[in-house]
Order: C-alpha cells, then sequence, then structure tokens
C-alpha cells in the first residue's frame, strides 16, 4: 500500500508539469486561431472577447505555474499529498471546462464545430485523475454543453452567430441540436471510459512493479549484509589461521637453515617441502585476507603516490617472491609525471600481483615490461611481457574469484584471487582494468586511474 501511494504522489507531481505546459500551447492556438479567422477567412469572430479568455487562461495556468513550483520545492508537504495533487488536477479540469464554455458560446455555440475540442480535454483531465474523478469530470462536460446548448436554444442566454462562418442559423434546429449533443455525448463518455480503464490498469502494473522493485531492493539489501558479515567472518577466520601459519613458516626456516641443529640432506628435503606447502597456505590466507577486507568496504586510506618508486618497490619484492630466473626487465616512467592520488598499499599490492604473473609465467630469456605514464587525462600502468599468454575463451573469466586458466595450472600453483583482488582494487579507485593476450605470445595488463584520486 506504502508504494501505491508514493507511485501515485510521483505520478501525480510530474505529469501536472505537462498539463500545466499544454495549457500554454492552448492559449497560443486560441488567440491564433482567433486571429487567422478574422484577417484570412473574414469569419466575424469577437476577437476582443477571444483574446481576453485567452489572457484569462494564461493568467490562472501562471498560478498554477507557482503552486506546483511550492509543491516541487516541498513547501507544501502533506500527507494526503497524492490527494491535494489530485484535488489541484480537478480544480484545473473544471476551470478549463468554464473558460472552453465561455468561448465556444461567443464563437458559435453549437455552430463551432471546435466543440469537440472537449475531447481532448477529458482525455488530458482522466489520465490524471482517479476512475471515479474521470468520470465525474466527464459526466459534468456533457452536463455544462448540454445546459449551453439548450440555454441558446431557448433564449435564456443569446446566441451568437458567427458571421462568414454560415449562413444557416443550427442552434434554433431542435433535429440539430439532438444529434449533436447525442454524437458530443456518446463521443466524450466513452473516451472517458476507455482513457480511465486503460489508465487505471496502467497504474496497476506500475504499482505491481513499484511493489516488486522495493521487494528486490529489500532482498538486494539483505543480501548486501548477509555478504558483509560473511566476508566478516572470513576475515576474521582467516586472520586467525594466518597467525599460526606465520609461525609454522617460521620454525621451519629455523629449521631448515639449521640453527636448531645439523640435518641430513632427506630431512631437509622434507622440511623445505614443507615450508614451501605452509607458504602456500600463507598465501592463499593473505590473498584471502586482503579481499574480505576489500568487500567489507573498508575506507582506503587515499594519499599522494609516486609511480617510480613504487615500480621499485614491488619488482624488488616480486623478484624475491618469485627467485631468480634469466629475465630482461624494463621500467619505463615517463618523463615529468605527476603523482597520482591513491591508496598506496593496495597500489603496491595490483603491481605485486601483475608484476609477479609476468615474472611467474614468462620462461627464461623472456622479457617483462613495466610502464607508467598518462593517457587522455588518467594515470596509465602498463606491466606485458612474452610469457604463456591467455587462451582467448578464457580472457572474460580471469578476473573470476577462484578462476585460473588451464595453461596457469599447468605452470604453477595459485588461489585465483590475485586477479579478482587487483581488479576489486581497481574498481575501488574508480579505474579500469583491461588486458590483451594471445596464447604462446605474452600477456600485457592496463590499469587506468584517475589521478585526482576515486570518484565519490
Amino acid at each position: 500500500m506504502k508504494a501505491r501511494i508514493l507511485l501515485r504522489e510521483v505520478e501525480l507531481v510530474d505529469r501536472l508539469g505537462w498539463y500545466i505546459n499544454i495549457r500554454w500551447f492552448t492559449v497560443a492556438f486560441i488567440a491564433c486561431a482567433g486571429f487567422v479567422a478574422r484577417s484570412f477567412f473574414g469569419v466575424d469572430v469577437p476577437l476582443d472577447t477571444v483574446l481576453v479568455i485567452a489572457s484569462v487562461i494564461a493568467l490562472y495556468n501562471l498560478f498554477f505555474v507557482l503552486y506546483l513550483k511550492r509543491i516541487k520545492t516541498h513547501r507544501v508537504v502533506a500527507v494526503d499529498l497524492p490527494r491535494r495533487a489530485e484535488r489541484f488536477v480537478f480544480l484545473q479540469a473544471i476551470l478549463d471546462l468554464v473558460v472552453l464554455l465561455v468561448l465556444i458560446h461567443y464563437t458559435g455555440g453549437a455552430e463551432n464545430p471546435f466543440i469537440f475540442y472537449f475531447i481532448f480535454h477529458t482525455v488530458l483531465s482522466s489520465m490524471l485523475l482517479s476512475k471515479r474523478a474521470g468520470y465525474i469530470q466527464s459526466l459534468f462536460v456533457v452536463t455544462s454543453v448540454g445546459w449551453l446548448l439548450s440555454a441558446e436554444y431557448l433564449s435564456i442566454i443569446p446566441h451568437h452567430h458567427l458571421k462568414g462562418f454560415m449562413d444557416s442559423e443550427l442552434y434554433a434546429n431542435p433535429v440539430y441540436l439532438t444529434a449533436l449533443y447525442f454524437v458530443f455525448t456518446t463521443s466524450v463518455l466513452l473516451t472517458a471510459h476507455i482513457t480511465v480503464s486503460v489508465t487505471e490498469r496502467l497504474r496497476e502494473r506500475e504499482n505491481e512493479l513499484m511493489e516488486k522493485s522495493m521487494e528486490l531492493e529489500r532482498a538486494n539489501k539483505a543480501l548486501k549484509e548477509k555478504d558483509r558479515l560473511k566476508s566478516e567472518y572470513v576475515r576474521m577466520v582467516v586472520h586467525d589461521i594466518k597467525s599460526p601459519l606465520s609461525s609454522i613458516l617460521s620454525l621451519l626456516n629455523v629449521a631448515s637453515e639449521g640453527y636448531a641443529g645439523s640435518l641430513d640432506e632427506k630431512t631437509r628435503e622434507i622440511i623445505e617441502r614443507a615450508a614451501a606447502r605452509v607458504q602456500e597456505l600463507h598465501s592463499y590466507a593473505t590473498d584471502l585476507l586482503n579481499l574480505s577486507r576489500m568487500r567489507s568496504g573498508l575506507a582506503l586510506n587515499i594519499e599522494t603516490v609516486e609511480a617510480g618508486p613504487l615500480i621499485d618497490r614491488a619488482l624488488v619484492l616480486a623478484k624475491d617472491a618469485e627467485g631468480q630466473k634469466e629475465l630482461r626487465i624494463t621500467k619505463e616512467v615517463e618523463r615529468g609525471l605527476p603523482p597520482v592520488r591513491a591508496d598506496k598499499e593496495q597500489l603496491l599490492h595490483v603491481l605485486l600481483n601483475l608484476i609477479g604473473n609476468a615474472l611467474k609465467y614468462t620462461p627464461p630469456g623472456g622479457e617483462v615490461r613495466i610502464s607508467a605514464g598518462v593517457h587522455d587525462g588518467m594515470f596509465e600502468l602498463r606491466v606485458s611481457d612474452t610469457g604463456i599468454g591467455i587462451p582467448k575463451d578464457e580472457l572474460p573469466r580471469i578476473f573470476d574469484e577462484f578462476y585460473r586458466g588451464r595453461s596457469a595450472e599447468k605452470t604453477s600453483r595459485g588461489t585465483g584471487f590475485g586477479l579478482a583482488l587487483v581488479k576489486h582494487i581497481v574498481e575501488r579507485h574508480s579505474g579500469t582494468i583491461e588486458v590483451r593476450s594471445e596464447e604462446g605470445k605474452g600477456s600485457v595488463f592496463i590499469v587506468r586511474l584517475p589521478l585526482d584520486g576515486p570518484k565519490g
């Protein structure tokens, strides 16, 4: 029910604007039609009266414009705003009806074919009013026009014949009046019924869509909250796991280095293999912890970052992690490159992951190139290699969590978290990441970030 009320409020307030704007067109049409009929067709139109009527319409329409501004600026806010807006529409419809009746009376009455323009009036008002109000205003129309025709026929009010338009005065012909009023009444009432019926069905559908939309929004909020709780839980569990893994790894390294006593070759090999497996678990836990932190929405620590020194640091750390390999590694930083506003540690993680992958998947004798510059007003970082490349069918999935390509699985072990985390970090910085690759020929990853930091 609340959704329906909100929709009704939005619908009425929004459509009041174009209802008022149409009236400006009506004012211009009335004035121009009177002038053209008198000046070019010689019809004895009471132009002064027509212009006065057009001015009256313009005057009260200006009032409606000002009142609508009050509604839109929330100076008129009430619990029954939809009902207030509907009364506003009904008032406009009645005023239009009265003014149009006066205009028809002074421009020929039953002899004026523009009398059927009341149908447009009925359509427009019925689209905005409730079903009951739409029928009431259409009954007002046919009753008022019937009174006008009868009053002129019975000489209760004078008839204004339009000389130059038609010779005979049809207002005194009962057969013509009966036929005219029958056609007019059935047209108006049938139009009102069709318009109201169609409008009510559309409103029902809109209400249903609004309710569905609100249900989906509530479900989405619930899912986001569950996802946040899940990420928080994963973060706590992984944090608790990571600490003992670090301790185990340190103890194994101490043992393998012989600080706890001499070891035979077989025992050393077993300890080193155990240390390697623990290191894999530690890396897995680190990636999972970083991803959980990113997804939990922790604020970025934005600062000014110089690209050159950060790339140097990432190269040292990545080479230490991947070990020494006969590769050509080049770094190109655009001269005069301005600093970028970013979270330094997270940007370092992006570099470590991309450079580490390039080193890992490039065979000896290959080349890894890291470049930084400005392109189209954005900070651009490129990491390219001449490694194993990525098959075309795998490119759309490489940023998915847990996904590892066939070639990568054959070459080395991994978690499938790295590139997913990289993409998440880049997007949190309002940036984009793109990959271009050809299997067997290498890959290039292109990261673009706004120089002045994340938006919003």
